[in-house]
């Protein structure tokens, strides 16, 4: 039988999970305690689409992009001539110029804000949003499969939360600290998103003054702390942040015995609760799945690359080694050259498993855990080789 069908858990960092099961009160005091250091959290309050600054844009950009916004606003086009008629405190229909003149300055315009507000690739909502009880916000992101530019996104998320807090108008001293957290998981297959630095579980970034250190003097405002679980350390100082990682990192391979035996805190029993599968609400449940569905199409695509890449610079490799191999041996010794041209051949094999699976966008995290080369190479490949 396999192991989905034992399976009793959900894999808490696909982003169903993780939204259904902090959407609990009582669960996350616990889950801010345990990742955001120094700070005592008693509750918090999860903002809503509608109460989150930047949700305004994703209203903008939807209203921009939808089929009947253009369907309408093409007719209106085409119409080339049309006139607005509004109802005055008579109810009666009037002509109205400014009206008029105002829906023909829209259609006018309409292209620059599509342009202005471009159609995301992606569905641009944060994963969680809570105003927790200092006043503060906290932005919580999942993320499963390693992906480049994702500290760039993280950024751009907290940045854009941070600035339109403020509305014209509105009180400079409102603003409020954004802190954003980014839980980076491994899914299935338990990926590292910091393979060059396997020592590192946690980076906590702040914006600090560079020319004179002491003493330290920071901007206090934007927060970024970020924490790959595939590096976590088995001796982490509190049981309660080492039960929340244990319930990030391998939820989905336990069984209800093993979650009794193993977890002390009260908020991260009441999560494993939340995590089943089976207790899940309908539609949380099926936004599951497709992510589980999606995250097992991934796998297979990058698995599919890498074997095409391997074969491919195995042959390149291979060839390119008995060549130098046969040319350094009639200068050095059949047996020396024989031997180097073996490790040049399987550099460049490496190298060219490297190229091909950059060329199909695999992240450099991946490229570099299935060659063993260093980041370094592995950009010095995309600088050269890859136009």
């Amino acid at each position: 039988m396999s192991q989905k069908n034992h399976q009793i858990y959900s894999i808490p960092t696909y982003d169903a999970a993780f939204k259904w099961i902090l959407s609990e009160e009582r669960v996350r005091p616990s889950f801010f305690h345990a990742f955001i250091p120094n700070l005592v959290i008693q509750s918090s309050t999860r903002l809503d689409d509608h109460m989150s600054p930047l949700q305004l844009f994703q209203l903008l950009r939807k209203f921009v992009h939808d089929e009947d916004t253009e369907d309408v606003v093409s007719a209106l086009k085409e119409a080339q001539q049309f006139e607005v008629h509004v109802k005055n405190k008579e109810k009666q229909l009037k002509l109205s110029s400014s009206a008029s003149k105002l829906l023909q300055d829209f259609i006018t315009r309409f292209d620059d804000m599509q342009q202005a507000f471009p159609k995301p690739r992606f569905d641009g909502t944060m994963d969680f949003v809570c105003e927790i009880d200092n006043g503060e916000y906290a932005l919580i992101e999942m993320q499963v499969a390693p992906q480049d530019y994702w500290d760039k996104r993280a950024l751009a998320y907290i940045s854009a939360f941070f600035g339109n807090q403020l509305r014209k108008g509105g009180d400079w001293s409102k603003i409020k600290k954004v802190i954003g957290i980014n839980i980076l998981g491994g899914g299935k297959d338990n990926l590292a998103h910091w393979s060059d630095t396997p020592e590192q579980y946690v980076r906590h970034y702040r914006m600090q003054e560079q020319l004179y250190k002491i003493p330290p003097r920071f901007i206090d405002g934007i927060e970024l702390i970020q924490y790959s679980l595939a590096n976590a350390p088995e001796d982490l100082d509190t049981q309660e942040k080492k039960d929340w990682v244990i319930f990030f990192k391998n939820a989905q391979n336990m069984t209800e015995k093993e979650v009794a035996e193993t977890i002390k805190t009260p908020a991260v029993l009441r999560a494993f609760e939340r995590a089943k599968i089976q207790a899940m609400p309908g539609e949380v449940r099926r936004k599951y799945e497709e992510e589980d569905a999606e995250y097992d199409r991934y796998s297979i695509h990058t698995a599919e690359l890498a074997a095409k890449g391997k074969a491919e610079g195995k042959a390149e490799g291979k060839a390119e080694g008995k060549a130098e191999g046969k040319a350094e041996g009639l200068a050095e010794g059949k047996a020396e050259g024989k031997a180097e041209g073996k490790a040049e051949g399987k550099i460049e094999e490496k190298r060219e498993i490297a190229k091909n699976l950059l060329k199909q966008g695999v992240a450099i995290e991946i490229v570099m855990a299935g060659t063993g080369l260093t980041k370094q190479e592995i950009e010095e490949i995309q600088r050269i080789e890859i136009r």
